[in-house]
């Protein structure tokens, strides 16, 4: 029985050991958020959707805004199928933001998907569609190796990316596209599935006074640790027009939470001609750049 149990034991802290090394070398290929819960506290965040964990560069704003803010940058984003604002997500902001940072920057990317109700909500009955998904059903925000990570949210990993190396998760959070599409034919049916999404979207889900409520409330938390600013990202014109016609006064919604907690609000949604989505959605490597850049010129200049 002891040589039985032994052997468990050994096989146990061996496969420990193996899955430890996998996810301190390789972490950042095999899923998609699993080092934004293995890296330290942070001073400054982004928060918002795929849009900006592609089209937010830390490393831009490191060295555009240094010696302005708390820095480095850290991307806290994730994707519209995990996050919305909700008090869950504030609580994840609670749990990763270093709460002596009293210089901090905070920018909260904004649009009508993320501040939606959605089809799976019963608010009244305190049920949210995100609540066992990342970050709000996670408790530890850093700590590495993160076995809660690995145990709630197995189903994200995906080990052949070991090989295929197509993305790559940095330390500073933001989503790396190694292996960039250029295939105009792929690129038109991305786009045409994101339009239809976002068709459905429009039917399915509701503009929501309750993720408005946590969305100040969330600004009002990181206001007494830096500064924060209000982000509606670059999206075509078809976007445009689905988003326009779900939420019809989101800009007047946006300019009212900003001038209410004395913050800026840029909105960059018609500047779809001079930073250009390649899906009609999300910014690539290069035009993320640029716009990071054009972002932080708008945040010296407002400071």
């Amino acid at each position: 029985m002891k040589t039985f149990l032994f052997k468990i034991a050994l096989f146990t802290f061996i496969i420990s050991v193996f899955i430890t090394l996998i996810l301190n070398f390789y972490g950042g290929y095999i899923d998609p958020f699993y080092v934004k819960f293995t890296t330290p506290k942070q001073h400054s965040l982004i928060i918002g959707d795929s849009k900006s964990y592609q089209g937010i560069q830390p490393s831009v704003i490191n060295n555009e805004l240094k010696n302005k803010f708390d820095l480095p940058m850290f991307n806290y984003s994730f994707t519209i199928a995990q996050c919305a604002y909700g008090e869950g997500l504030l609580k994840s902001i609670e749990n990763k933001l270093d709460t002596n940072t009293k210089n901090g920057l905070f920018i909260l990317t904004v649009n009508p998907w993320i501040l939606a109700e959605r089809e799976e909500d019963d608010f009244e009955n305190g049920h949210f569609f995100e609540d066992d998904l990342p970050p709000q059903n996670m408790t530890f925000a850093s700590m590495k190796p993160n076995f809660e990570y690995f145990f709630k949210n197995f189903n994200y990993f995906h080990f052949k990316a070991i090989f295929r190396k197509n993305t790559k998760i940095n330390d500073d959070g933001w989503i790396e596209e190694l292996k960039e599409e250029k295939d105009t034919k792929t690129l038109n049916s991305v786009k045409k599935n994101w339009l239809q999404a976002y068709i459905d979207f429009g039917k399915k889900w509701k503009k929501s006074d309750y993720r408005l409520h946590k969305l100040d409330k969330i600004i009002r938390f990181l206001k007494k640790h830096g500064t924060v600013v209000i982000v509606r990202m670059p999206s075509s014109e078809e976007v445009i027009v689905i988003e326009n016609q779900f939420w019809k006064n989101f800009d007047g919604n946006m300019l009212y939470l900003a001038n209410k907690n004395q913050v800026h609000y840029f909105n960059y949604m018609k500047d779809n001609t001079q930073f250009q989505t390649y899906d009609g959605v999300h910014l690539d490597k290069i035009q993320g750049a640029l716009f990071t850049k054009a972002l932080c010129d708008s945040i010296q200049f407002k400071k």
